[in-house]
């Protein structure tokens, strides 16, 4: 095989700006919900290894020889395309210098920025790359000046194809960070609640003091997504104003135990519950189901859209600070990256009120994900901020309701404690 031009044929920054486009498009085709939830350290090694450029390493050159024949002129000449004397076949010798190599083989064919107008020729096969001289006198010396020559010019080559080769490697990792960032926060515009009301909901006039009697009207929770986008549409989720409105269920759910402790005394975490869904479906509705509230798993009070879950209520019953930190692990591993709204019903049973009451706060606060407290509402009800464990950037809001429900003392009436 003739040997043939090297650092020629394409020009390096095109290739580079190709390698770019394949990726970003790569990228573009995710949808949010796998983009978004792909660890990114991971999606940038993965991008590395399948889009970086390998820069070419040489290793130790060696020289294989052999007998040959050459065409030459009549006359002793070159053959060449002006000698109307034909030519003749004559013993020669042969001499290729073999380099093995590791990296991309293509670069061989690459141009950089720097280059100049006489290319050194050779041969790519496999993981070698080659030159040939036939010479039928040779002599060291003129081979060793020919293979000097030619691996002087590779070194040159390949040092002007290096800065243009780690840069684009080194940019990897930057580039899929900001198209996530730029995805993100494209999602956050579409499809985060806080810019606008993603629940179109009636408000009752009248609300009912309690909880004794069924309500004949309802309202109508119906999600109302963006318009759908050509990769995926955002999710569903909660607005500020229906949470807030849960919570104020749920408080007003809370006050009705408190005026009957003895009632729910003997209840579990289960039962006591159920005792919330009662009132949050009576006063709202699923747009797909008439029980927008129901329960999945154990402990959990949930509404749902589109499949996804867009409010958690964990319920506990007070046991101490672990057992409220463990709570918060499982109300934060129910929520997807989409997610911001949760809340943790936590049940005092025969203990001091007020002691409890004094270490939510703290041992919220304590939790690594926990950012802010945010207030309180009224005396047992703390609005905290968290950051998700993935995502340091994406925050939701878990609120914790404390409620005094007594239970009943063995051997004697129920007691609470104040």
């Amino acid at each position: 095989m003739a040997d043939e031009l090297l650092f020629y044929n394409y020009d390096l920054s095109r290739v580079i700006e190709n390698q770019r486009t394949e990726l970003l498009k790569e990228l573009d085709a995710m949808a949010d919900s796998r983009l978004l939830n792909t660890d990114l350290v991971e999606l940038q090694s993965y991008a590395q290894q399948k889009y970086q450029l390998e820069m070419i390493k040489l290793g130790e050159p060696s020289i294989d020889e052999g007998r040959t024949k050459m065409q030459v002129g009549r006359y002793g000449g070159f053959r060449s395309g002006y000698d109307d004397g034909g030519s003749v076949s004559v013993d020669a010798q042969r001499y290729t210098l073999e380099i093995p190599f590791t990296g991309d083989k293509d670069l061989f064919f690459c141009r950089g920025s720097t280059f100049n107008m006489n290319p050194p020729r050779g041969t790519v096969k496999g993981t070698v790359i080659a030159t040939t001289m036939v010479e039928r006198q040779p002599t060291a010396e003129l081979v060793n000046a020919a293979f000097d020559r030619f691996l002087k010019d590779l070194d040159q080559h390949l040092g002007w194809l290096r800065p243009s080769v780690v840069g684009w490697n080194d940019s990897i990792a930057a580039v899929v960070d900001s198209h996530v960032q730029a995805r993100r926060a494209r999602a956050d515009q579409t499809g985060f609640v806080a810019s606008g009301l993603k629940f179109a909901l009636k408000q009752r006039n009248d609300r009912a003091a309690t909880f004794a009697a069924p309500v004949a009207a309802r309202k109508k929770i119906a999600p109302q997504l963006p318009q759908a986008r050509p990769v995926a549409p955002p999710e569903p989720a909660l607005s500020d104003a229906i949470y807030r409105d849960i919570l104020d269920t749920l408080q007003q759910m809370a006050e009705v135990m408190e005026r009957s402790p003895h009632a729910y005394a003997d209840m579990d975490e289960e039962t006591l519950r159920f005792q919330f869904l009662v009132p949050l479906n009576a006063k709202f509705e699923g747009e797909a189901r008439g029980e927008a509230f129901n329960y999945g798993g154990k402990t959990d009070i949930l509404i749902t859209s589109q499949g996804r879950n867009i409010f958690i209520g964990e319920c506990k019953i007070w046991k101490g600070e672990k057992a409220l930190s463990e709570a918060i692990d499982q109300v934060l591993g129910y929520l997807s990256w989409r997610d911001t709204k949760a809340a943790i019903l936590l049940f005092n049973r025969n203990r001091s009120f007020s002691d409890v009451l004094a270490k939510i706060r703290p041992t919220m606060e304590k939790h690594p994900q926990c950012t802010s407290f945010d207030g309180k509402g009224g005396e047992t009800e703390f609005a905290f901020t968290f950051a998700r464990a993935d995502d340091a950037s994406r925050k939701l809001k878990l609120t914790l309701l404390a409620f005094d429900v007594p239970g009943h003392v063995e051997g004697g009436p129920s007691v609470r404690h104040l």
